[in-house]
């Protein structure tokens, strides 16, 4: 596999010097790598990449040349080139800049805040008062409260308030951002080809090595081609092509633990040579873009590369739930493999440890060097450590004893053989050899349009890749990556463009090498299929369809008269009609929308008995069989899973369709529960079912939570395109601000985690101490009484916690000790809380009613040997789970992941954020599970690798961590809504603006920047001179001056009156005079074009210049473009007004008045199309201070008579009202004397229970039963 890795400027590329090429000893810095790794040690690293031609570098890598390039940016001989210059009496300043690889990395100064300190001294004080150190929990958090109570006093000169206080305590802890330096690509091969590599005789060893190189080589160069590009313009507009990449390769053999790992590490420079000489940054979007995509290539080669060389067979192999299988060496067995992989396992568990202790003990999480002493601390106390790099030959010697210990030494001896011997092809091989390349590239099309409404071509290249591995595994003879391209190829010719093509086809001029525009970013195309859109449309279709049963209007009232007079509760306004949409409506599809909290489950029992009192039937399905056993319960319905409904239908015998549980005819309403994960082609398959038999489909969910794991987004999309029924009031939560924090939350505002913060629901800290912050927190809630749950997001952060909670019931005696081994390394014993998650038809309890189904919930009450004698925690059935399915499916049943918690509703839930991968849909679903109290647990620091074989993470804040995550989106959109989107964007200000501006200046005008640069060193200071020219902001303000000269203005004195006497001794303080200069010179007068653009838009050129004759054209062109695009906004605005323009002075009569008052309105509508500002309750957003566009646009709503947006105002009003009860939630924030509260609580003397517990609503009416 290939990963990428960030490497940050200044010391970030360290770990490969210093763990990669210098075998885990510290490489003092000038040292050439060379010398040291003679007789001993990893390879040195070596130059490569095409970028490199012209730079006259190439063979070993030195300390002192990765300093250069990836610590200082600068060429990597610098250091020679600058002595040479400064002898030659050039000043220091000169020399640097003259080995300068474009522009420096910004310089940016930490801001140290002191809290890892403040927070060390109060736990020492603690410490020297009590005669021990503060514990886990209430006292460590009162220590940390009062820490920054006095901060926030000392900073406003009075006692902060309650969420004053807990606001600081969020923002503490962030790390200064560090400017990108390069990406580490890590090439690692599958583990039974390094167990081959460790344990083959030597020439087996060297051929591994090699088909290992000639893999990560190979997927370097394409990935050159493919991902060797930059940015130009302002902004970065233009993606352009350059010489390729500079990059280092460090080859690694073992992991830290001493574990066979063959790898190597490809430092990618971030520095990139455009085809015009300058040196940029690369563009790292596309490489990122394309990671999965170059993975599965290199896994392609290096397969092929090992199978040719040495006449092995690969195999997939499953790697346990949810995880895509693995090609490993036929031969190698799983034992030695995993044998060589727990001493890491062992390793990680001592560090983790080592970890937890110092952070016990010191109150802050270790600085980066005391975690590297305690990783190798961690490794000598569980093997021998690492006293002196080794040679090839004497870890290979160490490798086979311990292997030999494992599987013998005949069969370590005989390893070479045993992995030639033909293999038996399966039932699958036998099949796949048959198929011709329009076969393959039918089943790849089939694959990708299961697993998403869209995709890019990576996605394609990545699935034939994986289907030519094994295709060509029974094909010996052929080339793997040559069939990996054909099936590519076949794909993209049965696919349908999603993105739109260009209004405005760009010239040669305007065009990369291989012929894409320099304004469309490489390999972002995205393409569906005729299948996709054909499903969306048929559902579209359905509910606009009138067909199927309905309800009558008196049936229906009456029905919800009786509900309401025999509940504690009445319905509430949304939830009536709701219900009333779905069992009257009369189309053949309707669609309710709830937001987590609004008592769906109450409309739907209205719904359901609405029904039957109109003598139909609901009949429900659920995303998995004990959410649908849940469901059933619930609204008393008969209820199933939409995958086996289908099934059925379709396989299952006339007896099992005409049965109640899958019966369908034109009585039949079919509710899907939680819709947003259904898949599209499902729900397709649901709707051709419905349509034969005549039935009624209503879909229930929230395009804000969890959608499908597979194609997906029509939930949104019917919503958008017919319109839906919506669930508006928040019953859920006994805290009412939470209801509304809930709902912010949803949206994505960073107002949400005003409630949060300032309620103390939030933490921040390593990973392994907010684990543990969670099990300690649900432990309590469980000590009272609580239902609570532990949420993460991984399956491995899951087991953890599972192992965690199990760990000290065992010591509590209240589960027992031994117990069967799960597949996730847990045990589960007797009175242990299990999960079981596949569905088993036939284990079946309750009297034969229920099954085993995937999310059920039982207790342990005997396990026989590796058996589980169990009783479901939902109906009290008993059943055995046999040893096989145990150790399969079977899980500790204490946390959760995000995926598994939706729907269910519990007091109290505490959740792990990871602002790398939580998304805010998950966010969202997860933080709104509990009544009582949702908390959030951030991982703000993460701590080193065992292994050191990745950068430095950077720490962060927690309110930052948390919005990371609101900006964060998952879900996926429909084919039809990405179309509409993309057509959209390519006729929006926002694409054809920047691309017109930057062809105007930097393509057609190409001396230009050169006019400018000159007028900038005629005026200014040499210095200052220097510093705008190579500033990001240069262009920006270019062509600004470019703006003026072209209405025929003489830039020099405009220049010359922006200068003030201060700049003349340039503060280095000061970020960027281009800015500054930027904002003095202003924005030129009105446009004299004929066309009637924003005075902020450059006008097109007037010249007839032959030799740009085709990119003028363009410019005209697109100048049209612009024209017609605001005059159609102003059209469509005046057809149908927003909230916004209410207030807008009517258009008034005369040709003289009408022209201005549109041109006005046209300023207004450009700026927000250019902004892409969506808010329909604010014309301009908020308010941009050096932004000329945002000035003008403000000046023509004032002469068009809007004087304040009352709209908008309120919108904010309303915000402001959340933030202001938060902070006056309590009084001023006092100190607290820790030890004493934490012995009140403990004594009882302290009410920790909420008010009004039993109170689930904020407004009255029945409370929701609780669901799974």
């Amino acid at each position: 596999m290939m990963t990428v890795h960030v490497l940050h400027a200044g010391d970030g590329y360290t770990y490969l010097t210093r763990q990669v090429a210098a075998g885990d000893h510290s490489v003092r810095r000038g040292e050439d790598l060379t010398d040291y790794y003679t007789a001993e040690g990893n390879p040195v690293g070596e130059w490569l990449g095409s970028g490199l031609a012209n730079l006259g570098v190439s063979g070993n890598v030195s300390e002192e040349q990765m300093q250069a390039l990836f610590g200082d940016g600068l060429h990597p001989n610098a250091e020679a080139a600058i002595r040479a210059a400064v002898a030659g009496g050039a000043s220091p300043e000169d020399a640097v800049q003259a080995s300068r690889l474009g522009r420096r990395f910004p310089r940016i100064q930490p801001k140290a805040d002191g809290w890892d300190a403040a927070v060390a001294v109060a736990y020492a004080v603690f410490e020297a008062e009590n005669g021990r150190s503060p514990e886990v929990g209430v006292e460590r958090d009162l220590i940390r409260w009062n820490i920054a109570a006095d901060r926030i006093a000392t900073t406003l000169k009075r006692p902060g308030t309650d969420a004053e206080v807990a606001t600081h305590l969020s923002q503490m802890g962030k790390a200064a951002r560090q400017p990108v330096a390069g990406y580490d690509l890590v090439f690692t091969p599958v583990k039974s080809v390094s167990v081959l590599w460790a344990l083959g005789d030597q020439d087996a060893s060297q051929q591994v090595r090699e088909a290992h190189n000639a893999a990560w080589q190979a997927t370097v160069a394409w990935l050159e081609t493919e991902a060797g590009v930059t940015r130009v313009g302002a902004g970065g507009v233009a993606q352009v092509d350059t010489h390729g990449f500079v990059a280092t390769a460090f080859e690694h053999r073992d992991s830290r633990t001493g574990d066979p790992n063959l790898h190597t590490h490809v430092a990618v420079s971030t520095k990139v040579q455009g085809l015009d000489g300058k040196w940029r940054s690369l563009d790292g979007r596309v490489l990122h873009a394309l990671g999965v995509a170059a993975s599965e290539r290199y896994n392609t080669l290096v397969e092929q590369e090992v199978r040719n060389r040495l006449g092995v067979t690969f195999v997939d192999e499953t790697r346990g739930r949810n995880k895509r299988s693995v090609r490993e060496i036929a031969g190698i067995s799983r034992e030695l493999r995993d044998s060589f992989s727990s001493r890491r396992a062992a390793i990680e568990d001592a560090y983790e440890t080592l970890v937890q202790e110092y952070v016990a003990k010191h109150g802050h999480t270790p600085p980066k060097t005391v975690q590297l002493s305690l990783a190798q601390r961690a490794t000598l106390e569980t093997r021998e450590g690492k006293s002196a790099p080794k040679s090839l030959s004497r870890q290979r010697a160490e490798w086979r004893l311990a292997a030999t210990k494992i599987i013998g030494e005949v069969a370590v001896n005989t390893i070479g053989a045993t992995v030639r011997q033909p293999q038996q092809l399966s039932v699958q091989d036998e099949i796949l050899a048959a198929l011709s390349i329009d076969e393959l590239a039918e089943r790849v099309l089939n694959t990708v349009e299961d697993s998403r409404a869209t995709w890019r071509r990576s996605h394609v290249a990545a699935e034939a890749q994986r289907i030519a591995r094994a295709f060509a595994n029974v094909h010996p003879g052929v080339d793997a990556q040559q069939v990996a391209d054909q099936v590519a190829q076949a794909v993209m010719a049965r696919v349908i463009g999603v993105t739109a093509p260009a209004l405005n086809p760009v010239p040669p001029q305007l065009q990369r090498q291989d012929g894409e525009s320099v304004y469309r970013v490489h390999g972002t195309e995205r393409f569906t299929s005729t299948r996709i859109l054909a499903i969306e449309d048929s559902l579209i279709d359905a509910a606009r369809t009138v067909a199927g049963f309905t309800v009558d209007r008196v049936t229906f009232t009456a029905t919800v008269e009786a509900l309401n007079a025999a509940g504690e509760y009445p319905l509430d306004a949304s939830q009536v009609e709701l219900a009333r949409r779905f069992a009257s409506g009369g189309r053949l599809l309707e669609v309710g929308i709830g937001p987590a909290g609004t008592g769906k489950t109450t409309a739907m029992r209205a719904f359901a008995r609405a029904v039957e009192a109109g003598g139909g039937r609901v009949l429900a399905l659920a995303p998995t069989a004990a959410a649908s056993t849940v469901l059933a319960e619930e609204i008393k319905v008969e209820a199933e899973t939409a995958h086996k409904l289908v099934d059925v239908h379709r396989h299952g015998s006339l007896e099992q369709q005409e049965s109640d549980q899958y019966r369908i005819d034109s009585n039949t309403v079919l509710l899907i529960d939680e819709a947003g994960m259904a898949s599209t082609p499902l729900l397709a398959d649901v709707l051709a079912l419905a349509q034969q038999h005549g039935a009624t489909i209503r879909l229930l969910g929230d395009p804000a939570q969890l959608a499908a794991v597979e194609s997906g987004g029509a939930l949104r999309l019917i919503e958008q395109r017919v319109g839906a029924s919506y669930l508006d009031q928040v019953h859920r939560f006994i805290d009412t601000d939470e209801a509304a924090a809930s709902l912010l939350l949803r949206d994505g505002a960073s107002a949400s985690l005003d409630f949060y913060v300032t309620a103390d629901r939030t933490r921040g800290g390593i990973r392994p101490s907010m684990l543990e912050e969670i099990y300690v927190a649900w432990a309590a809630d469980r000590a009272g009484n609580r239902h609570s749950i532990m949420v993460a997001g991984t399956n491995d952060e899951v087991a953890a916690l599972n192992a965690r909670a199990r760990l000290d019931l065992v010591g509590q005696g209240v589960v027992g000790k031994s117990g069967a081994l799960l597949h996730d390394g847990n045990k589960a014993g007797l009175n242990d809380v299990i999960v079981t998650r596949q569905n088993d038809r036939k284990l079946r309890s309750n009297q034969g009613k229920d099954f085993v189904a995937n999310g059920d919930l039982w207790t342990v009450i005997d396990n026989e040997g590796d058996d589980l004698k169990v009783k479901s925690l939902r109906h009290g059935g008993v059943l055995t789970l046999p040893a096989e399915y145990v150790a399969t499916h079977v899980e500790l049943g204490y946390a959760a992941t995000i995926n598994r918690v939706q729907g269910m509703t519990v007091d109290t839930s505490h959740i792990l954020v990871d602002p790398q991968s939580t998304s805010r849909e998950q966010l969202y679903v997860a933080a709104t599970r509990g009544r009582e109290s949702n908390r959030m647990y951030a991982v703000v620091e993460e701590t080193l690798e065992v292994d050191a074989h990745a950068p430095d993470h950077l720490r962060t804040s927690i309110l930052d961590a948390l919005t990371a995550v609101l900006a964060r989106e998952s879900a996926e959109r429909s084919a039809t809504e990405e179309i509409q989107r993309d057509q959209d964007a390519a006729a929006s200000l926002s694409t054809l603006l920047p691309a017109y501006e930057d062809a105007r200046m930097r393509v057609y005008d190409h001396n230009q920047l050169e006019r400018m640069e000159a007028a900038i060193r005629d005026v200014l200071d040499s210095e200052i001179a220097d510093r705008v020219v190579r500033d990001e902001a240069w262009t920006h303000l270019a062509s600004r001056l470019a703006a003026h000269e072209s209405r025929g203005v003489d830039v020099r004195p405009h220049l010359a009156a922006a200068v003030r006497a201060e700049d003349a001794g340039p503060d280095p303080a000061v970020e960027s005079f281009a800015k500054i200069y930027h904002h003095r010179i202003g924005a030129p007068a009105g446009s004299a074009s004929e066309r009637s653009l924003p005075s902020w838009v450059t006008p097109p050129p007037r010249g007839t210049d032959s030799d740009n004759r085709e990119v003028r054209d363009w410019l005209h062109a697109q100048a049209d473009l612009i024209q017609e695009r605001i005059e159609a906004l102003v059209e469509a605005l005046a057809a149908n007004p927003e909230p916004w323009s209410e207030k807008l002075s009517p258009e008034p009569d005369g040709t003289s008045l009408q022209q201005t008052w549109r041109g006005d309105l046209g300023n207004v509508v450009a700026f927000r199309d250019l902004n892409q500002i969506i808010d329909t309750e604010t014309a301009l957003g908020a308010v941009r201070r050096d932004d000329e566009a945002y000035a003008a646009a403000a000046a023509s709503l004032k002469r068009l008579g809007v004087v304040e947006d009352s709209r908008a105002a309120e919108a904010r009003r309303r915000i402001a009202d959340l933030r202001e009860r938060l902070t006056e939630r309590t009084n001023a924030a006092g100190k607290v004397d820790v030890a004493a509260r934490v012995r009140r609580i403990r004594e009882g003397k302290v009410d920790l229970e909420p008010t009004h517990r039993d109170d689930e609503r904020i407004q009255p009416g029945p409370r929701p039963g609780p669901s799974v």
